[in-house]
Parts: C-alpha cells; sequence; structure tokens
C-alpha cells in the first residue's frame, strides 16, 4: 500500500529533524520491532496479527538516519462491538528503547490517522496498554469501556481507545 507525500505533508512527517523520515515497511521488518518491544520474552506468533496480510493494511517504519527504530501498522478493520463501516485499526506500535521519547510514535500514529481519513474513515481505534492511555490521549483518543486482558500478547490490561477522523 502506498503512502502518499502530501498525507504526509499535511502532519509534517515526511522530513524531519535529526535525520528521521517515515516509510512503508514489510510485514517482515514491522514483525522484527513488535518481537523486541512487544514481545519481549514471548513467542514470535505473539507479533502476527489476522490483518497483516490483507491488501489494504498499511506497514509504516519511523527511520532515524537510516534505522529502522519504530513501526505502526494500518488496517481496515472495524470494532467488535460495533458494524460501522470506515473503521480503521491502530496496532503494533512499537518504538526501540533507545529511540524513544523523540516523537516517533506520535509521528507515525499522524500519519496513520491522515493515511486512513484519506480512505474516507470515520474512526480510528485501537487495544491500548493502559500504560500508554496518556500518549493516546495526547492524539486524541478517548478510553472506551473497562480495561481488558489480551493473554495472547502480554499480561499487561488493554482498554480501547477511539478517535473519529474528519
Amino acid at each position: 500500500m502506498e503512502v502518499h507525500d502530501d498525507n504526509l505533508e499535511r502532519f509534517g512527517v515526511e522530513s524531519f529533524e535529526h535525520g528521521i523520515a517515515l516509510h512503508p515497511i514489510s510485514i517482515a521488518e514491522a514483525r522484527v520491532i513488535r518481537d523486541r518491544v512487544l514481545s519481549a520474552g514471548g513467542p514470535a506468533s505473539r507479533s502476527v496479527y489476522p490483518c497483516d496480510d490483507a491488501p489494504d493494511t498499511l506497514h509504516l517504519g519511523a527511520f532515524v538516519n537510516g534505522q529502522l527504530a519504530a513501526v505502526a501498522t494500518l488496517c481496515y478493520e472495524a470494532m467488535s462491538a460495533t458494524s460501522n463501516a470506515g473503521q480503521w485499526r491502530l496496532r503494533g506500535m512499537a518504538t526501540l528503547e533507545g529511540f524513544r521519547r523523540l516523537g516517533l510514535g506520535k509521528r507515525l500514529a499522524e500519519a496513520c490517522m491522515a493515511h486512513a481519513a484519506d480512505r474516507s474513515s470515520t474512526l480510528l481505534w485501537c487495544s491500548a496498554r493502559v500504560a500508554t492511555i496518556p500518549f493516546y490521549r495526547g492524539l486524541g483518543f478517548q478510553e472506551q469501556g473497562q480495561s481488558f486482558q489480551l493473554l495472547e500478547y502480554s499480561d499487561e490490561a488493554y482498554i480501547l481507545m477511539r478517535r473519529a477522523l474528519p
């Protein structure tokens, strides 16, 4: 799937300071970072998502001086409690430890929002680890429902978060 430069430029993410750039990446590249960050110590199958191979799924990477440092996956998927079309799911957000606090996750999320909005999406949602609620709130997401477990991925608590798109 192609990410159009004009979409990224709306959020100022085509070119950054400090040698940072966003580019579409392969599923394999996304899984390497997911395994290291989200599934540390767990089986590699924890970083394989049902939507990974869908033709409209976007795997996006943030590169710092040419090195892949953070990833995000965006797939066309409705929230389980709804039947509305035009909903996209943000998942697999992961940043390598040495590259945190550079705004990579924010830029990846903003590029994913732009990508979904350009495809007439009305809603972007994710299952966020409770510890990341402030990050997603800062992007305009709101919690929905109570926390829950996703033991197939980790033993941390998660919560659904959603953001309306223009």
